[in-house]
C-alpha cells in the first residue's frame, strides 16, 4: 500500500470512537495547545513518529514500515524487540488518512 506514503498530522478534532484521522502535512489546522502527533511513512520504508513524550516535550521515534497486505501497515523499531506495531488503515483519500484506534 503506497497510499500511506507521506507525512500525516493528527486531526484529533475529527476522530471518532473507533478511528483516528490524519491530514496531510501542510493542512491549515486551527490553533491548539495540544501537540499534534505526526506520522511519516517514507518511500524507502523509514517510519518517523513525532509527538509528545512522557514529559510533554516533543519526541521523535524512528523505525521501519511495511505493508504486507492491503489495509495493514506494520512498524518495527530497532530498540524494541517486541512484535511490530500494527496500524489498520480504514481509508486513504487525497489529503486524509484514517486509521483504527
Amino acid at each position: 500500500m503506497t497510499g500511506v506514503t507521506g507525512s500525516w498530522v493528527h486531526s484529533f478534532e475529527e476522530d471518532t470512537e473507533t478511528t483516528a484521522v490524519y491530514r496531510a502535512a501542510g493542512h491549515p489546522f486551527p490553533v491548539s495547545r495540544r501537540l499534534r502527533r505526526e506520522l511519516e511513512f517514507r518511500p524507502d520504508g523509514t517510519f518517523v513518529e513525532r509527538g509528545p513524550g512522557p514529559d510533554d516535550w516533543p519526541r521523535e521515534t524512528r523505525g521501519r514500515w511495511a505493508s504486507p497486505e492491503p489495509g495493514r501497515v506494520d512498524v518495527t523499531f530497532p530498540d524494541r524487540p517486541e512484535a511490530p506495531t500494527r496500524i489498520t488503515v480504514v481509508s486513504v483519500e487525497p489529503g486524509v488518512l484514517t486509521i483504527a484506534k
